[in-house]
């Protein structure tokens, strides 16, 4: 496998590999194994998080400015490759496992505050309407509400060569049959294999993957009309990264780190809870959340109100 250049942010890298055309990452979550995702306000704090019918929910506002935190608490170098509502987060195209991604050291994490614009700046996640989300802007609002990351660990460094006996000497005549009976005819199957397992081009039709005009116009004027939120394409904000080389185990993720957001009323209207304390239920939640040393929180006195030191 090539060895790809990458940039980095802090502990922090974007790096490259090769495209997986037709593959679909199951669904795992906003954690699994030793990755997680995490959506926070513009100080780092995390925001409202609910489990639904096996499901990550996030509960945005309206503009709302969020960022993404990815953690990696494995001891090797992974590459997350971040998509926000279908779009990728560093070149701002439709998201795919082939694009960069930001590479995070082991057991550290990376806050991401937007799309990327260059390299020193981004414009800044903010929760929008969903005509008013970068998605719909550019065309396609159809992935509007969901955050996926891609996590590829970094290939292992190729052990160091093990020392081996030298092979007998061999006279010219015999080396010369060696040669020509070993490798030249296992290179000539090689071939042959190849050119029997490569499967016939598939001529392009013509206006695949290509939506008529008025189909485009009609999808535009869905998403002007659905509610819930988006994602913004915000105000610029300093966030610089440098380059890095980075090389994947594979070229398909580990896993593929999901969570999905809303505003109030799409949640409910999900089903979800947002208040799980209810009055009927007041006894058996003071029983719950009972502890036996409550006061044991503190070390020290509080000073009173209004006491200056």
């Amino acid at each position: 496998m090539r060895r790809l250049f990458a940039l980095m942010l802090a502990a922090t890298v974007l790096s490259c590999a090769g495209a997986t055309p037709g593959y679909s990452e199951p669904e795992s979550g906003a954690s699994s194994g030793a990755w997680s995702l995490e959506v926070t306000d513009a100080w780092g704090a995390p925001l409202s998080t609910f489990l639904h019918r096996g499901r990550t929910y996030v509960l945005g506002q309206a503009g709302e400015r969020y960022r993404l935190r990815v953690r990696n608490s494995s001891g090797r170098r992974v590459e997350a490759v971040v998509s926000v509502d279908g779009r990728d987060a560093i070149d701002g195209k439709l998201a795919g496992f082939e694009k960069r991604g930001y590479v995070i050291e082991p057991y550290g994490e990376v806050l991401i505050d937007g799309f990327r614009l260059s390299m020193a700046k981004v414009a800044t996640f903010r929760f929008s309407s969903v005509a008013d989300s970068y998605a719909a802007r550019m065309g396609n609002a159809r992935n509007v509400g969901v955050i996926g990351v891609a996590i590829f660990p970094e290939r292992p460094l190729p052990p160091p060569p093990v020392y081996r006996e030298p092979r007998p000497w061999l006279d010219d005549e015999d080396y010369g049959q060696a040669e020509r009976s070993g490798p030249q005819r296992s290179e000539s199957r090689k071939r042959s294999a190849s050119a029997d397992a490569a499967p016939p081009a598939a001529a392009p039709s013509a206006g695949a993957g290509r939506a008529a005009p008025r189909e485009q116009a009609d999808e535009r004027s869905r998403d002007a009309e659905r509610p819930g939120l988006g994602t913004e394409f915000g105000e610029r904000r300093h966030s610089r990264v440098t380059s890095v080389s980075f090389e994947r185990a594979r070229l398909r993720p580990d896993r593929v780190l999901t969570l999905r957001y809303n505003d109030e009323p799409g949640l409910i209207a999900l089903g979800i809870d947002l208040d799980p304390h209810h009055p009927d239920d007041d006894d058996t939640w003071r029983r719950e959340t009972a502890r036996p040393f409550r006061n044991h929180s503190k070390s020290f006195a509080s000073p009173p109100a209004g006491w200056a030191p």
